[in-house]
């Protein structure tokens, strides 16, 4: 009889979509974090249910030809790592196709999966927990959720990033760790770097021997300290320029963004640039388009020179105010922009709807809002599978799904971002 604590020997049938093993023993589902397909195991039972269970690998016995062995294994923002990069990019297809089937009862046909091949050292913004060490040492968290696990470079950030790390732990600087609690990097294809330092206040302990070194690197542009102020939160509302401005430029398709320490911007802009370009493929001609959640704008600037009209609808007042900028600096006309909530959308003269929800998806208001006045040609890019078949399960009731495409923007990772093209029956 299973119990908690019980040892088994078995083997995984499947891989899910969170990443874990697949164990069927007796009338139980065992999930076990870091077990593949066909792997045979002694596996120790954690938790208990009456019809699963959850488990760890004690000792692997037969290890698949898709394992991957490195010495990152730990981290948990790397919880696919374990698997072959080819791997990942099949699990994410049978991933996808699995939840149309599961959630929506559908059986889309899926296009090539997007990705550029470039498996690590592919992210522009890092952020990094300073651990309960006297001196700066800085960690992420174990893949066990155990706590924080110190690190000296991080295998999907770019090499500038790791080379600010590097600086930082080699200065062994003494610090307040009840005051220091995070550091960002965000970089550009310049090579330059903006450092953000989050803390509960705005002075602790090694504050300005952090600045120095961060001065003495040639690729840190700036450096700010973000005021904490929240403890479920990493940045707080105010932020303090200690060196250089708080501003990094990004460039994505051929406008260039005056980024924040705050601004959520992509960090993976080859991938998401090749997403763009197949809207951009896809896009009616001479579309007027209206982009919900649309941020600083980037879906909608990116195809600025292939549409008529562009109206622009986000609650955030900063992205609000970058996009704002992009219009004024390129004179672009044919852009109106609105502070507001997605649900609040009334449709003009629009003939194309983007979205780029968040994971929570869309809610009903909108949807209802969608099907009402059916738009020619919808664009629903997606970062949660479940929620984006959730939705379209309602939305074909109007649309027709034309294309599916899986996006691998995050490899080494569980994180699933789907790019859906729709158009009125």
């Amino acid at each position: 009889m299973l119990t908690v604590g019980s040892i088994i020997c078995a083997k995984a049938v499947d891989v899910d979509y969170q990443g874990q093993g697949i164990v069927k023993h007796e009338d139980h589902v065992i999930f076990v974090r870091g077990m593949l397909k066909d792997e045979v195991a002694n596996i120790q039972i954690k938790t208990l249910k009456k019809r699963f269970a959850e488990g760890f690998i004690i000792s692997l016995i037969t290890p698949s030809l898709h394992r991957r062995d490195h010495a990152d294994l730990a981290y948990g923002s790397m919880d696919l790592l374990h698997m072959k990069d080819e791997e990942q990019l099949s699990w994410q297809v049978k991933t996808t196709k699995e939840t149309f089937l599961k959630v929506g009862q559908m059986d889309p046909v899926l296009e090539p999966i997007i990705t550029d091949r470039k498996f690590v050292h592919y992210r522009n913004k890092s952020v990094f927990h300073v651990m309960n060490h006297p001196t700066l040492t800085l960690g992420l968290f174990h893949i066990n959720q155990s706590g924080l696990t110190p690190i000296t470079s991080f295998l999907l950030a770019d090499e500038i990033t790791n080379q600010i790390i590097g600086d930082l732990i080699q200065a062994h600087i003494s610090i307040d760790h009840t005051k220091l609690k995070h550091i960002a990097i965000r970089t550009n294809e310049n090579q330059q770097a903006l450092v953000t330092l989050v803390a509960a206040t705005k002075s602790f302990k090694g504050l300005n021997s952090i600045v120095e070194v961060l001065k003495s690197n040639k690729h840190v542009v700036g450096v700010t300290l973000n005021v904490k102020d929240h403890p479920h939160k990493i940045f707080g509302n105010v932020s303090y320029a200690l060196y250089g401005q708080n501003m990094i430029d990004m460039r994505l398709g051929q406008y260039t963004y005056p980024v924040t320490d705050q601004t959520f911007f992509q960090v993976n802009i080859p991938v998401i640039s090749m997403a763009y370009q197949l809207i951009k493929d896809h896009l009616l001609k001479d579309a007027h388009v209206i982009d919900l959640y649309s941020g600083v704008g980037s879906i909608g600037y990116y195809l600025i020179d292939h549409i008529a009209s562009l109206k622009m609808i986000e609650t955030n007042k900063d992205a609000i105010q970058m996009a704002q900028m992009i219009k004024e600096k390129y004179q672009l006309n044919q852009v109106t922009i609105t502070h507001g909530e997605a649900e609040s959308m009334i449709k003009t003269h629009e003939n194309v709807l983007i979205v780029d929800p968040p994971r929570s998806g869309l809610q009903a208001k909108l949807i209802d809002h969608i099907l009402t006045d059916p738009f020619e040609q919808m664009f629903y890019l997606s970062c949660d599978l479940k929620t984006l078949v959730r939705d379209l399960k309602v939305l074909t009731t109007c649309y027709q799904i034309d294309k599916v495409y899986p996006i691998r923007m995050f490899p080494q990772t569980t994180e699933c971002e789907t790019l859906v093209i729709l158009r009125k029956k």
